[in-house]
């Protein structure tokens, strides 16, 4: 299943949460499912599989917009945004009643990425705030979260990996304005972290991480710069050094003979393995080519769902292991 934000662009009130499923290992895809769709912006999902077999979904609802449908920036109403939660016992194809976080400090934040689980059952869900990259828990499999805990002050998007040590292994997006990713890991399950390690250069996030079978890292993300594509790293270490082969997800985004800096919205990719093979979908607008006008949404190309892709990416397992082994012998 692929859970992805449908009804409106980068912004607006029209934006809802949908489900698709495909039966094939992402060649085919069913039509979308609605999970969730308020008077609000329903936005940013985050989800995973619990121990127990049970699917987790989690997405920021914003209400922040004006009567023509225009988002506001500045003097927002905090009391307009909430950080939902919604589970799944059949497979994606019955939801419950979405219900708030209830977390104070955090329920003006948005999830990211996928919901992972450490080896005693417990749930980790990253939440990035205007406070910095943080990690919220749940110990009765999704039903209620707490226990709050800051990963870093100056980071936002954040992927969690937990490795087969027990150590949770995180990717986090700077919030200067070079936007690097940065890893650091946890060996207390996500209360204390390592000091960031940069790893990526400007403008290369977010980051999604997945272990492949043979125990190597894939970190993939989306590089906003020339070529403007769908990159890959990849650890054999667990995520200590990272070899030095780069790896594509997708072609030139923007043309192949774009050189020079524009503006663009691609990326946010994320990868499963499952049976030998690999999928990594993302999304991307190939039309976006002027400044952002939040102040005037109908001239501006950031709000249309038209000009939005949400690409799937199939692969082969092993026979990205024998090339990466080929590259970096």
């Amino acid at each position: 299943v692929a859970v992805l934000r449908g009804g409106a662009g980068h912004l607006g009130l029209a934006g809802r949460i949908e489900i698709m499923r495909s039966a094939d290992a992402g060649h085919t895809w069913s039509p979308p499912q609605v999970i969730a769709d308020s008077e609000r912006d329903d936005r940013n999902p985050a989800l995973g599989l619990s121990a127990q077999g049970t699917l987790v979904l989690s997405y920021h609802c914003q209400g922040n917009y004006d009567e023509r449908g225009t988002y506001i920036r500045t003097n927002a109403d905090p009391a307009r945004v909430a950080v939902m939660v919604t589970r799944s016992h059949d497979g994606g194809l019955s939801w419950e009643a979405p219900f708030p976080l209830r977390i104070d400090t955090l329920q003006q934040g948005s999830p990211f990425g996928k919901i992972v689980t450490l080896p005693d059952g417990t749930l980790l869900m990253a939440i990035y705030h205007s406070t910095g990259s943080h990690i919220v828990r749940s110990r009765d499999d999704g039903a209620t979260w707490g226990d709050p805990s800051l990963l870093h002050a100056q980071m936002n998007e954040t992927a969690l990996l937990v490795l087969p040590t027990g150590e949770v292994l995180a990717a986090m997006r700077g919030a200067d304005q070079e936007q690097a990713l940065h890893l650091t890991r946890s060996s207390d399950g996500g209360y204390t972290w390592s000091a960031p390690v940069q790893l990526t250069g400007s403008r290369q996030h977010p980051a999604d991480l997945v272990q492949l079978s043979n125990g190597m890292i894939l970190l993939t993300y989306g590089n906003r710069n020339p070529p403007y594509r769908i990159e890959g790293r990849v650890s054999r270490d667990g995520g200590h050094t990272w070899l030095d082969c780069l790896l594509a997800f997708s072609g030139h985004l923007y043309g192949y003979t774009v050189e020079a800096p524009r503006r663009s919205d691609l990326g946010y990719p994320s990868s499963v393995v499952h049976n030998g093979q690999g999928m990594t979908i993302y999304y991307y607008n190939p039309a976006i080519n002027k400044p952002i006008q939040w102040d005037a949404p109908e001239k501006e190309p950031l709000h249309l769902a038209r000009d939005y892709y949400a690409i799937a990416v199939c692969w082969d397992e092993q026979a990205l292991i024998d090339r990466v082994a080929q590259l970096c012998p």
